[in-house]
């Protein structure tokens, strides 16, 4: 007991002597004597100072370096100072934001001893946004495009890009003290500091600019196209679409169409409202919306599940149209081909019955069809002359070569028959009594009124049978200045630059003096020609001189939308701008998205010359093309004109190619050069 009150005893006596010491406690004096300071800064600088601070009384905590905008404090620095008397280093973050004038802020140091004494100082910064002398994209490929500096915090980039360009974008150090500021997508719009891809959007692939504005962080371009509030996806370098589940009769409400008003609609899909909507018109059932940029055109095809839908044994599903001779919104616009891809859907009305429109002259060819019923979009199963019968006195089913001379399913017209101009025909597809006993019936629907415009050219007036593409033949001669009538702003279409060069509103024609015939699309703004020999198309003479035809793939006019492939008739014709000399001038682009002028592939090329529109004289094995000197880098003949092992041609720049007959046609030889 006693040891226990000897020991409170002492402790007593210790709790009174602190009790003593901590009336005596020192507050001390830190002090501060500035090494490095700023008066005035950029948004985005890592501004450093030094400060030596000292506290001869009291240990060292911590030195704060802050700054505020306003009342509210954007930045700070925190350094432990352990010692009296020495320099502390260290640099505060001006924060680059949002909308954020120049102007005036705070910049205030806090030195703290142990026992919390601080003492405080602060600055006036001014600040200004740095003026970058530009930005760079970076595209999730990885590629990189410099944003060059149009006026004060406006930037832009004009390139080929695809319809969707996801990327981040990257504003380079500027001043001493700058540092590198990154603009990525924050969830909800763009904001600073991330490298989250912002996914810009274009109506179509092609030449495009992307912008961005490093105020207002505003870019473009953004669309935002919805149909009953479902947002449109990319589909391929000019579609988008949106998938939905639609009832007969159903009314659709688009948003953010540009230029809604002037698209074309499919009319056996839709009925356009009064109101702007769209009154859906087969049978219910699960539907892409398709909205075609590039041609301004909605389309629809019917879907199973994420994939287009194939016809059931029961007759449900779809039908589809794959062939030549016929195409929406029109032929000159997109001919369908035998290419999968561009299949057309037939609408359900009435279940069972598939239909499909097309008008005479514009989107069905008057004199000449070859398509075939397919019951999925692909090649096969298609609708053959034994589970399909015609009851149409306008076309029939083809048995084959050993039947009626026509390809097995192929549709074709009736021997003397054709299609009236302007007519609207209706094709139905009835599968009622089976998908093995289907019947084709066709009927005229009436005429559509189509607008003739009045286009001259050299006082020839054209004629046209669709309101789009326009044609007139011309004796010309070299050099010869062409009057256009009825086109306005030719600067804005493209002119084959083989053959014509824009004067004004007048056009210089480039060839050796002949016949001619122009071919004037007003729907894709182009003007193309090919020479003539009377009323028929050119052939090469057995001098050198006439017309040279190109065919293959890999090329094309006026775009790799239209590569000339291997159908006879559909061949180009090279001019002759010199003496047995023939030139075709191309732009690599793309397979898809490219451009007018776009007119040979940047990765692969196989095609060949020939004598006539069509299969027969060529310069093939028997009669080879010599590759001139130089042009091996790019080209090789091995039957075909293919690019060299190896090669791509750089997208955007253009090719010249020329066939040189001076020395005869059995030693022509072909030149591929860059243009500088």
């Amino acid at each position: 007991m006693r040891k226990i009150l000897y020991l409170m005893t002492v402790m007593a006596g210790v709790l009174l002597v602190n009790a003593c010491k901590d009336d005596d406690v020192l507050s001390g004096n830190p002090q501060m004597e500035f090494k490095v300071t700023h008066d005035d800064a950029l948004f985005g600088d890592s501004l450093p100072f030094t400060v030596k601070a000292s506290d001869v009384d009291v240990p060292l905590s911590t030195l704060k370096a802050q700054l505020f905008f306003g009342n509210e404090k954007v930045s700070e620095t925190v350094i432990r100072t352990k010692t009296s008397g020495e320099d502390y280093s260290g640099k505060i973050y001006v924060p680059y934001l949002k909308e954020i004038p120049n102007g005036k802020a705070t910049l205030k140091y806090v030195l703290q001893n142990i026992n919390f004494t601080i003492s405080e100082k602060e600055v006036q910064l001014s600040l200004a946004r740095p003026d970058f002398p530009y930005l760079t994209l970076v595209a999730e490929d990885g590629k990189e495009y410099q944003m060059l500096r149009k006026s004060l915090y406006e930037y832009s980039v004009t390139d080929r890009f695809p319809n969707e360009v996801k990327g981040y974008i990257v504003a380079p150090k500027v001043g001493e003290h700058g540092n590198e500021i990154t603009f990525g997508w924050g969830g909800k719009a763009i904001t600073e500091g991330v490298k989250s891809n912002i996914t810009f959007s274009n109506s179509t692939a092609g030449k495009y600019a992307i912008t961005f504005n490093t105020l207002s962080y505003e870019g473009s371009p953004f669309l935002n196209l919805t149909v009953d509030g479902v947002k449109f996806e990319v589909l391929d370098s000019e579609s988008l679409g949106a998938d939905l589940s639609l009832k007969q009769g159903q009314k659709l409400n688009f948003a953010g169409v540009p230029d809604y008003d002037n698209w074309w609609i499919d009319p056996d899909f839709f009925k356009k409202n009064n109101d702007g909507t769209l009154e859906f018109l087969p049978v219910g059932g699960s539907y892409r919306v398709i909205a075609n940029m590039k041609h301004k055109a909605f389309f629809v095809e019917a879907m199973q599940g994420s994939e287009p839908a194939t016809l059931q044994e029961d007759g449900t599903g779809a039908i589809w149209v794959i062939g030549q001779h016929v195409g929406k919104p029109s032929l000159s616009a997109k001919e369908v081909g035998w290419v999968t891809e561009n299949a057309l859907c037939m609408a359900q009305h009435e279940p069972k019955k598939f239909q499909i429109t097309w008008v005479a002259g514009r989107s069905l060819r008057t004199n000449q069809v070859n398509f075939v019923f397919f019951q999925k979009k692909a090649w096969a199963p298609a609708f053959r002359s034994n589970v399909l019968t015609s009851k149409s006195d306008l076309v029939d089913v083809g048995t084959g070569k050993t039947g009626n001379g026509v390809d097995d399913g192929n549709i074709f017209l009736r021997e003397g028959k054709s299609f009236i101009p302007g007519h609207i025909y209706k094709f139905v597809v009835d599968v009622t009594a089976g998908i093995d006993k289907a019947v084709l019936y066709v009927t005229d629907e009436g005429e559509q009124t189509i607008e003739i415009k009045e286009i001259s050219l050299g006082g020839v007036k054209m004629s046209s049978m669709d309101g789009e593409t326009y044609t007139a033949t011309l004796s010309l001669t070299q050099n010869q200045s062409i009057a256009v009538e009825g086109i306005s702003s030719l600067n804005e279409w493209w002119l084959n630059p083989d053959y014509v060069e824009l004067q004004g509103n007048a056009l210089n024609f480039l060839p050796l003096d002949g016949t001619y015939r122009f071919t004037v699309n007003t729907a894709g703004k182009s003007i193309s020609v090919s020479r003539m020999s009377g009323d028929a198309d050119a052939t090469l003479g057995a001098d050198g001189h006439g017309a040279i035809w190109l065919m293959g793939w890999g090329v094309g006019s006026p775009s790799l939308d239209k590569q000339f492939g291997w159908s006879p008739g559909a061949a180009y014709c090279m001019p002759e701008v010199a003496s047995k000399v023939y030139r075709f001038t191309c732009t690599a682009g793309p397979e898809k998205g490219s451009l007018a002028g776009d007119r040979i592939r940047a990765d692969y090329v196989s095609c060949k010359f020939f004598h006539q529109n069509g299969w027969g004289g060529e310069f093939g094995n028997a009669n080879p093309l010599t590759v001139a000197p130089g042009s091996e880098a790019y080209i090789k003949n091995s039957g075909n004109i293919e690019l060299a092992d190896g090669v791509k041609l750089e997208i955007g720049e253009t090719y010249v190619l020329t066939v040189d007959l001076t020395a005869g046609n059995d030693k022509g030889v072909i030149s591929f050069v860059k243009k500088q």
